[in-house]
This record gives structure tokens, C-alpha cells and sequence, in this order.
């Protein structure tokens, strides 16, 4: 897959420059397994007009996604962010939206400033990072802001359960399903603590912050549907359970051919006589 990296500032340009040449960058070589990263530099010369593609679909077929860094030296850096805003959004106003793809912009400053003066960015700021020797952030925050906006991604072969809270919409593989905004909530929590229980007090307290009944039938109903669209989606390679008078916690589940095998094993001894009587009750919920 290959990176491209717009650099606008010299010295700047000169430290990613570097970087990317030393035997052991912090710029990854590869992301998961089998997914080489070709990383590639544009020097640029002048603000650029606007920080989006005109045509998403084009950048995603040749496996090319860009991130935008900006080196801020000055106070006047700042205005210049706020007027590409600007043109960022007569461009959007005036044509259609659905064609643009904004570009991440991470913007670079040579030396630490306090958080409060950094608030007033312009919101086609994705980070930033201060310091002149950041080097190992700054690619940490690329890589993060890349697979946040899902331009960063596994081949569905090697699929994980991910969320775009922006979209409301959980992803597994090349498959998604859209979720109702109470679950999104839900779905961040389980994702963030996978294999963890999420203690009943604390869902608790979700509920009651969303003004919604923390009555047991509700809180089951809810995570019942939850665990619905989960199963669904991963053929019930993940499944949320409940742990009895603890809480509840999203856990790798049985896959399909795994529960299959079973199945047909059942059945194998059901026919020699031996039968086993017991039956297997799925977790309440």
C-alpha cells in the first residue's frame, strides 16, 4: 500500500526525509500481516487550495492514501489553517459533497505549547505534535488518524471487529452493519475492553446518563439486539455475554464451522448409542 506523505515546511521535509531513510524509522515497513507500506514524500511549495480528493473512489481503487503535514513555526500558521478552511468549504458548498474525501491534516510545531492556545484549530485539523524531536508521535498520530478514517486497513481475510463512531457503522472484514447511536456507545465501550467484563454499575450508569430505563427487561433487550447485529456480522465469530451478577463482555465466539463440527459429532454419537442428554444453553443476556 503506498503512503503519501504532503510535507509543507523545509525543515520539516528535511527531518521526515531522514527519518524515512534510517535502517530503523519509525515509519513502519508493514501494518498487520502481508500488507507491505510504501511510504512517499511531495514536497510542497505553497498552500495548497483545499485538503480533500475530489474523487474517493479513484484513491482507494490504487490503494493511495495521503495524509497532509504542516510545519508551524509561528503564530501565522494558525491564520493560514483557518483561510484553507475557508477555501476548504466554499469548495465543498459549491459542488458535491459526496465527491470530496477529506485529507487528514496533522499540523507540526518546533516546540512545546500550552494545550488551551492549541483548541482553536480549525476542524480540518485531524492532531498535532509539538516538539522538534516528535518524531516517533508524529508517525504514531499518522497511522492512527489513517486507520481511523479507515484509509489504513487489513485485507478481510485477516479481519478484526472495528468501529467508525462517525458513521455508525461496525466493520468486520468487508462487511458492516449500522448501528443506532446508544449502541455506538455500547459497541466503544465492549471494543476497548474486549475479553474484559464491563461491571453492571457502569452500564448502569451509561443508561442513566442517555436517559434510559435501567430496568432489567431494558437492559437486556438492548443488549440482546446489540448481540443480534454482532453475531450477524461476525457469523458468530464474536458474541457479547452475560457473566452472572457481574456485567457483561464482548469475547471471541464459536464461528459457525466450529458449532457445525460439533453438531455433526453429536449426531455421530447419537447413531452409535451414546448418545449425550445434556443440552448446551446459550448465556442469557
Amino acid at each position: 500500500m503506498k503512503l503519501c506523505l504532503q510535507v509543507l515546511g523545509e525543515r520539516l521535509l528535511a527531518r521526515v526525509t531522514r527519518e524515512l531513510a534510517r535502517p530503523d524509522s519509525a515509519f513502519p515497513r508493514q501494518f498487520g500481516v502481508g500488507l507491505p507500506l510504501q511510504w512517499q514524500i511531495a514536497r510542497l511549495d505553497a498552500w495548497p487550495d483545499r485538503c480533500s480528493t475530489a474523487d474517493p473512489a479513484s484513491s482507494r481503487a490504487a490503494s493511495r492514501a495521503t495524509v497532509l503535514l504542516v510545519e508551524a513555526q509561528d503564530a501565522v500558521v494558525v491564520d493560514q489553517l483557518w483561510s484553507l478552511a475557508s477555501r476548504e468549504y466554499h469548495a465543498i458548498a459549491g459542488s458535491n459533497t459526496s465527491a470530496f474525501q477529506p485529507i487528514p491534516v496533522i499540523v507540526v510545531f518546533d516546540r512545546e505549547l500550552p494545550t488551551a492556545s492549541l483548541l482553536d484549530l480549525p476542524a480540518i485539523v485531524s492532531d498535532w505534535v509539538s516538539g522538534s524531536d516528535a518524531m516517533h508521535d508524529l508517525v504514531r498520530r499518522i497511522v492512527f488518524v489513517l486507520k481511523q478514517r479507515h484509509l489504513l486497513v487489513l485485507e478481510p481475510d485477516s479481519a478484526r471487529l472495528s468501529l467508525a463512531v462517525e458513521q455508525r457503522r461496525l466493520h468486520y472484514g468487508d462487511k458492516s452493519t449500522v448501528l443506532t447511536p446508544y449502541e455506538v456507545s455500547l459497541a466503544e465501550l465492549f471494543l476497548a475492553r474486549l475479553g474484559s467484563v464491563v461491571p453492571m454499575d457502569e452500564l448502569q450508569l451509561m443508561f442513566r446518563l442517555a436517559g434510559r430505563s435501567v430496568e432489567g427487561s431494558n437492559m437486556r433487550v438492548t443488549m440482546f439486539q446489540l448481540r443480534f447485529k454482532i453475531e450477524a456480522l461476525t457469523r458468530c465469530h464474536y458474541t457479547l455475554t452475560c457473566t452472572y451478577g457481574l456485567g457483561y463482555v464482548l469475547r471471541p465466539g464459536k464461528s459457525v464451522a466450529t458449532r457445525a463440527s460439533s453438531d455433526s459429532g453429536s449426531d455421530t454419537r447419537s447413531r452409535n448409542g451414546s448418545a449425550d442428554h445434556r443440552c448446551c444453553i446459550a448465556p442469557a443476556i
